[in-house]
């Protein structure tokens, strides 16, 4: 993961980021309801909860308003993204904690019921995946939940292919430059399979894995830490 570039990007898209990215991405806002109802635990429940790169935080928005008593780490490389994620979060800052830091390196914490993350763990190369998915492992609470929302690669090069080009088009369509974008994409972004990656979740020790929703280059996938 080349992190200044990574960071540099994302400090320089911080304002409009939350604009943009559905723009980007098909069915955002879609799959932000979903991994929103992925979680399993009742809504008065306490939790402890990490948003890993957090961006401005969309998703850990709509986990505060949905579990009043949970508690997110937000995770982020950029500066600006968190300071926008502070403003964006400022009606929750009492159950806030703003944590800037390179995930594939840094301290993330421990003793989560639940970490979350939205389009940022492709930016590691795949040693670096199977690396997290364990310091991940280790971080949560027996019977604490991942879940990840991600930019993938089909299982053949021919659908990957063909999948890129209908990104293309759905990006056309949003009036932004495809050719732009995808360039980014290719220089920034290291995206794995989800058949890879649920097996790295299970050779972490995660169970309980697999892939709840998966539209061209774009899925939602976990697992539950098994109850001690």
């Amino acid at each position: 993961m080349n992190t200044d570039q990574i960071r540099q990007s994302f400090e320089n898209t911080a304002i409009v980021y939350d604009s943009l990215i559905p723009k980007l991405i098909p069915h955002y806002h879609q799959q932000n309801r979903l991994l929103l109802d992925l979680i399993p635990f009742d809504r008065q429940r306490p939790l402890n909860v990490l948003d890993l790169g957090a961006g401005t935080g969309v998703l850990s928005s709509l986990i505060l308003q949905a579990f009043p008593s949970a508690n997110v780490t937000v995770f982020d490389l950029a500066e600006s993204m968190l300071e926008t994620c502070q403003r964006n979060l400022s009606a929750f800052r009492d159950r806030v904690t703003l944590q800037q830091g390179n995930f594939a390196s840094d301290d993330i914490g421990s003793g989560y019921d639940l970490i979350i993350s939205g389009l940022a763990i492709h930016h590691l190369d795949h040693p670096g995946k199977q690396k997290l998915f364990n310091r991940l492992f280790q971080g949560i609470n027996s019977g604490g939940i991942f879940l990840n929302r991600d930019i993938v690669i089909s299982s053949t090069p021919n659908l990957t292919q063909q999948h890129h080009q209908l990104w293309c088009q759905y990006i056309e369509s949003q009036g932004e430059d495809s050719n732009y974008w995808f360039t980014n994409y290719l220089a920034e972004d290291i995206p794995a399979s989800v058949e890879d990656q649920l097996k790295w979740l299970k050779q972490a020790g995660f169970e309980d894995v697999g892939c709840h929703w998966r539209y061209l280059n774009f899925a939602i996938f976990g697992g539950r830490k098994p109850n001690q």
